[in-house]
């Protein structure tokens, strides 16, 4: 079956109401996510943000629910006290940027979302905000470096996991100045058009030359994807995992990354690194799939000979992103 936009949104507001029926303490379920634009697909598949507002505290804070293979739902749960008072989430890229972008409103009885998102939304692109939620990233990704910098960070899959870390909040931090956060499938798609936006234009590539190597070929998808299987595999019987590596988005993240490859290979490098990087870190470092990684990783250059002139250029690229947000 094709799935289109109609039919995620039709789901969308199934779903909400079957969350609703069971929760008494739901306050308001709202849309965000992809489905917020007119294209959300990116490799024919895209999943369903949900946020869930209680008016008590959550014990849960996400879940990812299947509907198939294709398809299913990334449920965040916050308290209604996130939200208060709602002039804050001027300041939360996440939140406040959704909000801003148009999320859609599925069950709210008593008018609270049109309430929260009017006073969030207003006055959110004044300089000093857009600062502020800009600094955010800058400042986390600045410490990463300096951490990386100083050698503070063991060697091997940490090191690494924490140069990835500031890579991308490097690159959410101009993509803040004009819009909200990316997420890790469309972070080096749009990240050229809001750096270009932000007065960065060369940013895209600065980043992306600290990930990738010239030994990226046409030859070398078919392996990295049958290694990220592997570890999606060996993931399944592991009882604690972040849901954003749930096995349930396995598809989600092997088509988006099968369909980059073909015109956009480094946004392509980029997910299959993320992604399998922080699955990598579950696993034992005896396990196959744990050095199918290793392979991957030392294939892009990722290793301790190669990070201290990358550092370099990281601190050249935050720089840059620095410059512009003390103009604001």
């Amino acid at each position: 079956m094709r799935v289109t936009r109609d039919i995620l949104l039709n789901l969308a507001k199934e779903n909400a109401a079957k969350l609703t029926a069971k929760d008494r303490g739901l306050v308001c379920v709202y849309l965000t996510g992809s489905l917020l634009h007119q294209d959300p697909f990116i490799g024919g598949v895209t999943d369903i943000d949900l946020i869930c507002v209680h008016d008590r505290p959550v014990a849960t804070c996400r879940e990812i629910v299947r509907i198939n293979a294709d398809v299913h739902l990334d449920i965040a749960h916050y308290p209604q006290e996130t939200f208060s008072p709602a002039r804050k989430l001027r300041l939360d890229p996440w939140i406040g940027g959704a909000l801003d972008l148009g999320a859609i409103s599925l069950q709210d009885s008593t008018h609270w979302f049109d309430l929260t998102r009017s006073t969030a939304i207003s006055q959110f692109w004044q300089p000093a905000n857009v600062a502020a939620r800009s600094r955010l990233f800058l400042d986390s990704a600045r410490q990463d470096w300096q951490a990386l910098e100083d050698g503070s960070v063991p060697q091997g899959i940490k090191r690494i996991q924490v140069f990835v870390n500031a890579v991308r909040k490097t690159a959410n931090a101009a993509a803040c100045l004009s819009g909200m956060p990316l997420t890790v499938r469309r972070l080096f798609v749009d990240l050229p058009d809001r750096a270009e936006k932000a007065g960065i234009p060369d940013l895209t590539g600065d980043l992306v030359h600290l990930f990738t190597s010239i030994e990226v070929t046409d030859e070398s998808w078919q392996p990295w994807l049958a290694g990220l299987n592997n570890t999606f595999e060996a993931l399944s019987s592991i009882k604690t995992i972040p849901p954003s590596i749930n096995p349930n988005r396995r598809n989600y993240y092997e088509k988006a990354i099968l369909a980059l490859s073909e015109e956009r290979p480094a946004a392509a490098v980029w997910v299959l690194l993320d992604v399998w990087t922080l699955a990598a870190t579950l696993l034992p470092k005896t396990e196959a799939c744990y050095k199918e990684w290793q392979a991957f990783s030392h294939q892009l250059k990722l290793d301790s000979k190669t990070l201290p002139t990358r550092l370099d250029a990281l601190d050249a690229a935050l720089d840059k992103v620095e410059e512009v947000v003390e103009t604001l």
